[in-house]
């Protein structure tokens, strides 16, 4: 465990295996006015991500950079017990039937899915901004880069279907806009500053007072100083515009929730005779993990990390050969009540095609089914991720490890 400490707040590190751009990340954020009066804590799959650190919670008050959440918002994990029908050849099926049925990397649907109906996109307070269209026809879509389909088998045998996916272009159009509109709040910051000197110093110079300019020059720029010297990808909203900013991540994140099931209800119902739904037996149910949002009741944000509040079922994905932990909630509020969303990347999506040779991804991958181990998907390898006893090992105060289901078919788009 590490401590990180800011100007205005400190973040508690739960590992100590966190590189040198990661720790920069962090240090950024707790230097930084939008951290005040927020607890930090940082889940052991931290890495560096884009414009925020991914295994990120803290909580939130007046405060909100919608860059902190990022553009995939909801992005998380479906996952619903199947029953595999015995003595038919039924994955060569599964994988015909998938590919047939969910648009995977950047298709969307011919037509809008029935679930498409059930999201309440029309509601967004910033739909001039976004692509309507395409969101309808995104529902029961896959995506690309880490974003997978599998089938997996727990320690009794049974069977699973786990579905990893977001809210697509949607998200990212949401987060785009909201970002923009911080940054240019913060230009108009600026400019009244700006606009106050001038008049200050005019007012007076027609008193007669030029030898008090500099000393009422430097307040008023200490009164705007820490707005103005926010970094772009940093800045944030408040009031009415941080209402407007969770109304629809909320939104979002109910999308990609719809977006999930619309996959998992188009392979069962055209697999039907192969698989089905199972029934519900203790902690082998269907529930949904997300991963980068803002939970608006608890006030807490989560960027790559999940709920973990006490009797909480969770999964956490390790990578495509070694599955996924299967836990429940501890409710720690040390980890603000969360845990990882997988197992962090140790390598760079380029740094994996540089250092991976296709002929050791494909030895990792013996015994599970797939089409997806090719050049293209290189860079989401076993080989990229920290190892999954690290993480057990880092998370036994969050949760109770109930099962690691492990991989028999898995697929990615390139």
């Amino acid at each position: 465990m590490l401590t990180l400490e800011g100007k205005y707040a400190t973040a508690t590190v739960f590992t100590e295996n966190i590189e040198a751009g990661a720790v920069s990340q962090i240090l950024q954020v707790c230097n930084n006015v939008i951290s005040e009066n927020s607890k930090i804590a940082i889940m052991p799959d931290v890495h560096a991500g884009k414009g925020c650190t991914i295994g990120t919670t803290m909580t939130i008050s007046d405060k909100i950079v919608p860059n902190l959440v990022g553009v995939d918002i909801g992005c998380g994990v479906a996952v619903q017990p199947i029953i595999v029908k015995k003595g038919l050849d039924w994955i060569n099926e599964f994988d015909k039937t998938l590919k047939k049925v969910v648009p995977a990397g950047t298709n969307v649907r011919q037509r809008p899915h029935k679930f498409a109906k059930q999201t309440r996109i029309e509601e967004l307070r910033c739909i001039k901004h976004v692509n309507i269209r395409r969101a309808t026809d995104s529902i029961g879509t896959l995506g690309g880069g880490n974003h997978y389909i599998e089938v997996n088998y727990d320690s009794k045998g049974r069977h699973y279907l786990c579905i990893h996916s977001g809210s697509r272009n949607l998200g990212k159009q949401i987060a785009e806009h909201y970002q923009k509109l911080a940054y240019n709040i913060l230009n108009d910051t600026k400019q009244i500053q700006a606009q106050e000197v001038q008049e200050a110093i005019q007012q007076l110079q027609k008193e007669n007072k030029n030898h008090l300019i500099d000393d009422v020059v430097k307040n008023i720029k200490q009164k705007y100083s820490e707005d103005i010297k926010i970094p772009k990808e940093l800045c944030f909203l408040q009031g009415k515009y941080m209402d407007d900013y969770l109304h629809d991540m909320d939104i979002a994140t109910e999308y990609a929730y719809y977006n999930r099931s619309a996959m998992i209800y188009e392979i069962i119902r055209n697999m039907k005779g192969r698989i089905d739904y199972a029934s519900t037996e203790e902690n082998y149910k269907s529930f949904d993990t997300v991963h980068n949002y803002i939970d608006i009741n608890q006030k807490i944000l989560r960027k790559g990390a999940v709920s973990a509040v006490k009797d909480e079922i969770l999964i956490i994905p390790i990578n495509m050969r070694d599955g996924s932990i299967i836990a429940i909630g501890k409710g720690n509020p040390d980890w603000n009540y969360s845990a990882p969303h997988g197992a962090g990347r140790i390598m760079s999506r380029s740094g994996a095609k540089e250092k991976v040779t296709l002929s050791m991804f494909k030895q990792s991958m013996e015994g599970i089914y797939t089409t997806s181990v090719n050049s293209g998907t290189i860079d989401e390898s076993c080989f990229v991720y920290k190892d999954l006893q690290e993480i057990v090992t880092n998370i036994h105060d969050a949760v109770e490890v109930i099962d690691i289901i492990k991989p028999i078919y898995n697929f990615k788009s390139k």
